[in-house]
């Protein structure tokens, strides 16, 4: 029974003491949320199974969440850590990261009033910016996508990374950096 009265930390509290429930009422939470970050992380083919990781992840580290930080940004850690495990279990990224941008949940839908140019232009844009995030190396993809899709405070993004706010205004800043330097050339030879 889902239980909409008790906050995250109610509810790991209560699976730490064993209560199953209320994990699951947990996961159902923020699935939608950790499944949106793994399609900007590794794209839409493998958003499932990295989505089920991390919470598979998180119910084996149920006894060591001490409350320190927001249970969402300790979610955003575990992601942080299952992606960067997953690229260097795959050679340091010898595999370009892939997924059907038409799938893509995250996509800004656009204006309904735009017309079929504008709508191509923006949904080029789009699939382009979000090609371009999965060329980021992890150190500077999450923190980017917490930042600027997510829309989360410096303060946050360093409580679930375990880093410095400087470290991570730094790493933002230099995988904004990247992001340009990957866009310019592709923007530039396919948008008027």
């Amino acid at each position: 029974m889902a239980r909409p009265d008790l906050n995250d930390d109610d509810l790991l509290a209560l699976a730490r003491r064993g209560e199953e429930d209320a994990f699951e009422d947990f996961v159902r939470r923020h699935t939608a949320t950790v499944h949106r970050w793994m399609v900007r992380a590794v794209g839409e083919d493998d958003a499932d199974d990295m989505t089920q990781e991390v919470f598979v992840n998180a119910y084996r580290g149920l006894a060591r969440f001490r409350g320190d930080a927001p249970p969402r940004a300790w979610l955003a850690a575990i992601a942080d850590n299952a992606v960067k495990n997953r690229y260097r279990s795959r050679s340091r990224f010898r595999r370009v990261f892939a997924g059907s941008v038409d799938a893509d949940p995250l996509r800004e839908p656009a204006e309904p009033a735009a017309g079929p140019e504008e709508k191509a232009r923006t949904g080029e844009s789009q699939r382009v910016v979000a090609e371009a995030l999965k060329l980021l190396p992890p150190d500077f993809r999450m923190p980017v996508v917490l930042r600027d899709i997510e829309e989360w405070s410096y303060e946050e993004i360093a409580a679930s990374l375990v880093l410095p706010v400087g470290t991570v205004k730094s790493r933002i800043a230099r995988g904004r950096g990247l992001l340009r330097e990957i866009l310019l050339p592709l923007l530039s030879g396919r948008l008027p």
